[in-house]
């Protein structure tokens, strides 16, 4: 008798092991994925600054519920990692700029931000700064500068009262006869932005002359000295020598820009207006142009330690000397930092 034999595949034992086994771990992995994923919520992203230009820091807050981190990609290949919203970040290119922060590494929001060129600011009420020789010369040319960065236009005039013979920058001019000339120049069309020098116009003729004159006499002399038969003093070696007039010293070489990085120390506390004495010869009063307005020294240090640390952008200085190197006379200009709004 044949046996019946089943249509049906027959499965091995360890097949059905395997694929429950398969089934088991996707399970638990859906349940963990389903367990620690987490809806977005709304992120947004504000930005403020004093200016959207180059250079300046702006600051960055992600507005959204909860996040315990915050990615930050500024568009420009900077990156930031922060636990808390709020970031910082300034750029070194005007341009357009895509801002991108993830919240727990899955959450994201971008924003689009425009960095403009940093706008040139000019002060035009800065006073001239004249640089010139002390001592020039009958029949040569002489040339005279402003220094001051932002001046326009220019008015120089080389002798008092004279008229005007110069309206550059840089301009020259032809003295005729020796002494003693004040130049004046007045910038921007401004009668408060003027500014003055002395110099000394010698003549190299005379100067030669004078001392061929004096080569002559000191040959054509001659000195007859007289011997008494018996000496009617004591000895010079016994006797007090003259003494010699004592020379006033001079005061210490000192450049404009020199003398500009001393006052920046008085803005900064690291020096008093005591600490100025050797190179005023002691004359504390010198009279001052301090942006314009005249005052002494010492009331223009009061006014430097007055303006907070950090807040001046550039001093200018120019100094006037007499024969003893003291200054004299002294015009300042202050330059302070401004923060432009957006």
């Amino acid at each position: 008798m044949n046996r019946s034999s089943s249509s049906g595949i027959r499965l091995d034992e360890n097949v059905w092991l395997t694929m429950g086994a398969v089934c088991l771990i996707a399970l638990l992995v859906l349940a963990f994925r389903y367990s620690t994923q987490r809806t977005c919520v709304p992120i947004t992203i504000k930005t403020t600054g004093l200016s959207f230009t180059k250079g300046y820091p702006l600051s960055f807050h992600a507005e959204t519920t909860g996040g315990s981190t915050f990615e930050w990609n500024f568009g420009d290949g900077a990156t930031a990692a922060e636990y808390t919203p709020s970031t910082q970040h300034a750029y070194a290119a005007p341009g357009r700029y895509t801002v991108t922060v993830t919240v727990d590494g899955q959450c994201t929001e971008l924003q689009n931000i425009i960095i403009k060129e940093a706008p040139v600011v000019v002060n035009n009420s800065l006073q001239p700064v004249i640089i010139l020789d002390d001592t020039v010369y009958v029949n040569e040319p002489m040339t005279a500068e402003d220094i001051s960065p932002n001046s326009t236009s220019w008015e120089w005039r080389f002798e008092e009262g004279g008229s005007i013979e110069g309206t550059t920058r840089k301009a020259s001019h032809v003295y005729t006869t020796a002494g003693t000339r004040r130049v004046f120049l007045r910038v921007n069309d401004r009668p408060d932005l003027q500014m003055s020098r002395w110099v000394m116009v010698v003549d190299r003729n005379e100067q030669k002359n004078a001392a061929r004159r004096k080569n002559e006499v000191a040959r054509h002399t001659v000195t007859v000295i007289q011997l008494p038969a018996k000496p009617s003093t004591e000895p010079l070696v016994n006797q007090p020598q003259p003494v010699k007039p004592e020379e006033k010293p001079k005061a210490p070489d000192l450049t404009d820009d020199q003398m500009a990085s001393l006052l920046r120390q008085v803005n900064e506390g690291s020096k008093t207006v005591e600490d100025f004495s050797p190179y005023l010869c002691t004359n504390l009063s010198t009279p001052v142009f301090y942006n314009g307005d005249k005052m002494t020294f010492s009331k223009m240090c009061d006014q430097l330690k007055s303006i907070k640390k950090g807040k001046i952008k550039k001093i200018s200085v120019g100094l006037t000397r007499n024969e003893q190197n003291c200054i004299i006379t002294m015009n300042v200009s202050v330059e302070r930092k401004r923060f432009l709004g957006l």
